[in-house]
């Protein structure tokens, strides 16, 4: 038997498909596995449900909050609470494939973090023709730099090493947890990707990521630059960042801030766009150009 691996599996209002996704779970061909339910005030039965199951699957413990503590500090209640030695993240609607766990065991090796793909699916598990992650996404040989302006790993299809656990903790109040845990592995390269599909991610207009990224992006422009301000922010305060990469992050960080167009961020996308969007297609002369100039304007 292989190392216990923690399911962190965090609820609010998710009656209408976790019980879909705690058999997904329970059903893991990987064995060793304990599930951590931390329900932060759900108003449905789904505090309800987490109890029964957790009375018929000795591996399942489930808690409540007095109070509602908000997304990302809930999933770092439930990390703490773990005693495995890896943490796997789940959502609390989608539906994980029954290697998913002995698929991610295989491939983390001794790296802190690694991340697969996932299936889109709607409310009835229709088939959306989409991945989270493209067909042939590879992390090559990126750096802390491609975290800045957009994120790879997605929580949902992450499992962890106890050992990261001191660089990421506390988790930031605000922003997104997933995307400080990527950018933390990356910077130690200590993050390994699995490009295979292990999860069915349902989208539905009842997620809490769906409508919280709804409410974020009613005003795209203003809110995509108070988006990034806010990850930058959070970015440049980690706390074993050597001087020169810190000033990076602050420089790029008061670009946004100032609210206008600025050279810098013109001049930093076209010299080093590799670095940066390592996801996006080869450019060269003006196209790179034209992609630094647009991509400046469009977010400040």
């Amino acid at each position: 038997m292989g190392p216990l691996i923690s399911v962190a599996l965090c609820t609010y209002n998710g009656s209408l498909f976790l019980e879909k996704q705690l058999m997904s779970i329970i059903n893991q061909t990987y064995k060793n596995v304990e599930i951590v339910i931390v329900d932060d005030c759900s108003i449905d039965d789904t505090f309800e449900i987490t109890q029964i199951f957790a009375q018929k699957y000795p591996q399942i413990k489930s808690f409540r909050n007095t109070h509602n503590i908000g997304f990302n500090k809930n999933f770092e209640k439930a990390i703490n609470i773990a005693s495995g030695e890896y943490i796997a993240i789940s959502d609390q609607d989608d539906i994980w494939l029954e290697n998913k766990l002995e698929r991610l065991m295989e491939n983390i090796g001794d790296k802190w973090l690694i991340f697969s793909n996932s299936e889109w699916v709607d409310e009835t598990e229709r088939m959306l023709g989409k991945r989270t992650l493209s067909y042939d996404f590879d992390l090559g040989n990126r750096t802390f730099k491609s975290f800045l302006f957009y994120n790879s790993v997605t929580g949902h299809t992450s499992m962890i090493s106890r050992r990261l656990l001191s660089y990421i903790l506390p988790l930031p109040e605000i922003g997104y947890y997933d995307w400080w845990m990527g950018f933390v592995a990356v910077y130690h390269n200590q993050i390994s990707c699995l490009n295979e599909c292990l999860t069915l991610h349902r989208i539905h207009q009842s997620s809490v990521m769906h409508r919280f990224k709804g409410e974020v992006y009613k005003n795209t422009k203003i809110d995509r630059t108070d988006e990034m301000i806010t990850n930058l922010k959070i970015l440049e305060n980690y706390k074993l960042l050597n001087e020169s990469d810190k000033k990076l992050i602050s420089k790029i960080k008061n670009s946004y801030t100032k609210q206008r167009l600025s050279t810098f961020i013109i001049r930093l996308i076209y010299s080093h766009y590799q670095d940066f969007f390592p996801d996006l297609k080869y450019r060269t002369g003006l196209s790179r150009l034209n992609f630094a100039f647009k991509f400046a304007n469009k977010s400040l």
